[in-house]
């Protein structure tokens, strides 16, 4: 058997639109032009056959606003999470009945690309292949458990608690790994956005727990303590998919293994570790949602952890209780 060449890769990517805005015109067509051959290239490695276009903009929250998603949803398409910043996102759309992703760049974090001697140019690249990764992804899953994607919905808040970090924590760690060969090695970046994760997620949301014992504003303790650890374990899988990708693990990464000495999260951080492994064993190949419940139970226990305990009322009512402790009180 002979190997495959990079020439004999089949480029999956079909003719697609590339826009720019907010910036001038000829330097506009020159990044859009690079960016689109990038992705040719990457389409050998990626499976990018349902990427809808791309959108470049110097007004990156604008154009994740703009963006026409073929589909009713209240959901607004924000840039970033109060800990990690975002420059990038493949947001989900539908055309002509089918589910495509649309990928929206920041300009300033992809002009790079055009000039292998910029500095930021390995950056520049990690950061489209990732993008491209959820493409593949989101088609994945959508293959798999056809006309679920964008339907989904949920019996109640701890439902749907579990089904976000499933996701969430799932589709990072997947694309991670998946780009992790392309460009900028971000292992440090990742391993920093973990342990910062890890010295103030418990700390952010035990004030809102605090507030809470005050204000009695249930729904936003809900939604902001159910967040800070979802953002946690969505570092971690962050990390995890790009440790994988690479064949490293945890003594590979000495300043998260310190981190995680003693750490309250570090047997969920080993629980998360091995079920993303299995579900990857398994890539395209699940048969039901129910294989992804693992991350569910965990962000459950997490929170469990964290003193936040969903309950339910003798009609199957869902709620929680946040019993009284010397850091919540």
């Amino acid at each position: 058997m002979t190997e495959t060449t990079e020439e004999e890769r089949p480029i999956t990517v079909p003719s697609i639109g590339i826009s720019v805005q907010g910036m001038e015109e000829k330097a506009g067509e020159k990044l859009a032009y690079c960016v689109g051959n990038y992705v040719r290239e990457l389409s050998r490695y990626i499976n990018l056959e349902r990427l809808d276009g791309i959108t470049i903009a110097v007004d990156y929250k604008e154009a994740l606003l703009a963006l026409d998603r073929g589909y009713e949803t209240d959901h607004r398409l924000t840039p970033s999470s109060e800990l990690v910043e975002g420059v990038a996102m493949a947001p989900s759309v539908i055309r002509d009945g089918i589910l495509k992703s649309h990928l929206v760049l920041n300009a300033a974090y992809i002009y790079s690309l055009p000039d292998e001697e910029d500095e930021h140019y390995a950056h520049s690249l990690h950061l489209l292949a990732h993008e491209c990764a959820h493409v593949e992804l989101t088609m994945t899953t959508d293959k798999a458990f056809p006309d679920t994607l964008l339907k989904k919905i949920y019996d109640d808040a701890a439902d749907a608690c579990e089904g976000q970090a499933e996701n969430a924590c799932w589709d990072e760690y997947a694309a991670c790994r998946i780009a992790a060969p392309f460009g900028r090695d971000p292992l440090q970046d990742y391993a920093n956005a973990f342990i910062t994760h890890l010295d103030e997620t418990m700390n952010r949301a035990n004030e809102c727990i605090r507030r809470y014992r005050t204000d009695h504003d249930h729904d936003r303790v809900l939604s902001e303590v159910v967040r800070y650890y979802q953002n946690l374990m969505t570092s971690g899988s962050y990390l995890l998919g790009h440790m994988d990708g690479h064949g490293l693990t945890i003594d590979d990464v000495p300043a998260v293994r310190g981190a995680l000495g003693g750490h309250w999260f570090a047997p969920f951080f080993e629980r998360l570790r091995t079920a993303l492994r299995e579900l990857w064993a398994r890539y395209g190949q699940w048969e039901d949602r129910s294989e992804f419940a693992p991350i569910g139970e965990i962000i459950i226990d997490v929170l469990g952890e964290g003193g936040f305990f969903f309950q339910w009322d003798e009609h199957g009512n869902c709620g929680f209780r946040i019993p009284f402790t010397f850091a919540t009180m």
